[in-house]
């Protein structure tokens, strides 16, 4: 059995092989000690550093080159892939160090180094306004017909490679940054437009069509598998925004996604972080068949997922994110071992990290996980 057919044969709720194994993310210090040199492969602040200098072609180089050793010295059954910089981006003037860990650009956006994962992010306080015009709504149309050939170098070439045995897998549908762009504020704002202006949101809907539709056929020509899409909806006590301004707002926009994707012959995943219990019912109405990134630590509970929606979704979890940083060896046979038991039958299981195999985790806490699977995921 092909990795493809082990990936597809378990959405379809039927018993493979083996378990399906395969990341939303595995950051960069543990890939560079798994093909022993540095790497951009999810390296946050040197590829930051390397577009201001215009190093584009060598971020994407060695995305592309070092996910590919990745893939095969893992033996990933899916391959996830995403856009990447456009050769047309361009940085006149690179942003000034102001302090250590500081950097300001020409106009005035202020840049600070966040330890916690390893990226440089813009700190820049912006109110935005909370009404959208006729020309915000060109302008954002404008910027998704600008998305060119040279931003799907890493989907086409993985679908190239590994297309054929592999189950590839896309994780750049935004259901989220097309509906709030155009405000041009920060994610504190944005919250708060959900509650005062959600009629304003919804005139940019058609943008957020545009753009997704634009990368399912590309990626549906290419032979790509599964479109997944990546908004945290949640926190640790329960959901970010208002359940009701979900519905009113999102729902539709996924739906609408989730049909474009399956009517072009492809699968509709989602990543979500945090305690959703109050909108699980939601997600499984929009017609996603996968869900990644089960936080147990937030409230979630893969026996209930499994017992309420593992008829309908495939669960893709198996050990936790706090698990690979501060767990022993122990801690994570004994999580991984009790997934498996529970998740495994009847199919609908992918094995992976919940969330991501962050930065800072404990690299020989996850390559034991993977031996372990290898090892009792058998069926």
């Amino acid at each position: 059995m092909t990795s493809k057919e082990r990936v597809l044969k378990t959405i379809r709720h039927e018993e493979p092989d083996r378990v399906p194994v395969g990341e939303w993310g595995i950051d960069h210090d543990h890939v560079s000690k798994i093909i022993g040199k540095h790497t951009y492969w999810r390296n946050r602040r040197d590829t930051t550093l390397a577009l201001w200098d215009n190093r584009r072609d060598e971020v994407v180089g060695s995305m592309i080159e070092d996910y590919a050793a990745l893939i095969e010295k893992l033996d990933y059954d899916i391959v996830t892939v995403e856009l990447v910089p456009s050769k047309n981006d361009h940085v006149d003037e690179k942003p000034k160090e102001i302090a250590p860990g500081t950097w300001e650009d020409r106009n005035g956006n202020i840049y600070k180094y966040a330890a916690s994962n390893d990226s440089i992010m813009d700190v820049t306080e912006r109110e935005g306004k909370d009404e959208i015009t006729e020309e915000d709504i060109e302008k954002a149309m404008a910027a998704v017909e600008a998305i060119d050939d040279s931003q799907y170098e890493l989907i086409d070439y993985c679908c190239d490679r590994f297309g054929k045995d592999r189950a590839i897998l896309c994780r750049s549908i935004d259901i989220y940054t097309p509906l709030f762009r155009s405000f041009g504020g920060n994610f504190n704002s944005d919250l708060m437009l959900t509650a005062s202006v959600p009629e304003e949101i919804e005139k940019l809907r058609p943008v957020c069509y545009a753009y997704n539709q634009k990368l399912i056929e590309h990626c549906a020509k290419k032979g790509v598998d599964i479109m997944m899409q990546g908004q945290d909806f949640g926190m640790n006590t329960g959901c970010i925004y208002n359940p009701d301004s979900i519905r009113e707002i999102f729902m539709p926009v996924i739906t609408h996604v989730n049909t474009q994707i399956t009517d072009a012959g492809m699968i509709a995943f989602y990543h979500c972080c945090g305690n959703i219990w109050k909108i699980m019912d939601d997600f499984v109405k929009t017609g996603y068949k996968g869900y990644q990134s089960i936080q147990v630590s937030a409230g979630m509970d893969n026996k209930i997922v499994k017992e309420k929606y593992g008829d309908r979704l495939t669960m893709w979890t198996g050990v936790q994110c706090e698990t690979l940083i501060t767990g022993t060896l122990k801690d994570v046979e004994r999580e991984v071992c009790g997934n498996l038991e529970l998740l495994m039958p009847g199919g609908g299981y992918i094995f992976g990290s919940t969330n991501s195999v962050q930065y800072g985790a404990r690299t020989e806490n996850y390559l034991h996980a993977l031996e372990l699977v290898r090892k009792r995921g058998s069926y």
